[in-house]
């Protein structure tokens, strides 16, 4: 049962709410907006490898990380996305699942958006550490966990772990990059986006790996990454 549903029974027997029951009510929705929550769920079936749905129907995408992109409707799949699904698969399937919000809870998909745990494993950070995600900032997510999954990510790439050594070797990954300090995105050197980045914003990267251990990401309209043929 919802918390606040269960204080209003208790504290309002009589159909009238006092004013400091009204008060601590207000105080809870607040918190609870604030810093989120946390619900368990089912999962159904593994979408990808950054994304699933439970039980229930509703769809959840892993929070301030990014897997390769699975093909659709004729499209090739990016390098290492069925790995990544299949890892994620292994982990997740069937089992009871620990989502905690993010401060927004969900994105423009309307999709929960959270960190998730499974038998004590911080998921997004399993991802990150084995090469099958890389860390993706996000301004309004909780500052502890994405610093995890940064680390994870830095570990991850000097252990050359999943898809870092095919990624490593890729043209585009080893030009200059420009990072955007306030978003934390970056694009290769000469894209409009770059060019379009204020110059007191930039921040300048003589290959793409330098940017990921800075916790920098590629923005997601910069299409580098490989496709299985």
């Amino acid at each position: 049962m919802n918390l606040l549903v269960l204080f209003f029974k208790i504290n309002n027997k009589n159909g009238v709410l006092k004013g400091s029951v009204l008060f601590l009510s207000v105080c809870i929705v607040l918190f609870c907006s604030t810093f989120g929550y946390a619900f368990e769920g089912r999962v159904k079936h593994v979408i990808d490898g950054d994304t699933f749905v439970l039980w229930n129907n509703k769809t959840v995408r892993i929070a301030s990380v990014d897997t390769p992109e699975i093909g659709y409707e004729g499209h090739s799949d990016q390098y290492y996305a069925r790995e990544a699904k299949e890892i994620l698969t292994k982990l997740i399937l069937g089992k009871s699942v620990q989502i905690e919000y993010t401060p927004d809870h969900k994105d423009h998909y309307n999709r929960i958006v959270g960190w998730v745990y499974v038998n004590g494993i911080f998921v997004n950070e399993y991802l990150v550490k084995n090469g099958a995600a890389f860390f993706y900032y996000h301004k309004n997510n909780q500052e502890k966990y994405q610093n995890i999954l940064l680390e994870a990510q830095r570990k991850a790439y000097e252990d050359k772990s999943g898809f870092w050594p095919v990624i490593q070797r890729v043209k585009e990954f080893n030009s200059n990059w420009i990072g955007n300090s306030r978003s934390q995105r970056c694009f290769p050197e000469g894209n409009k986006y770059a060019l379009r980045t204020a110059k007191r914003n930039r921040i300048y990267f003589s290959n793409l790996g330098k940017a990921f251990l800075e916790g920098y990401s590629p923005a997601r309209n910069i299409n580098f990454w490989p496709e299985v043929k």
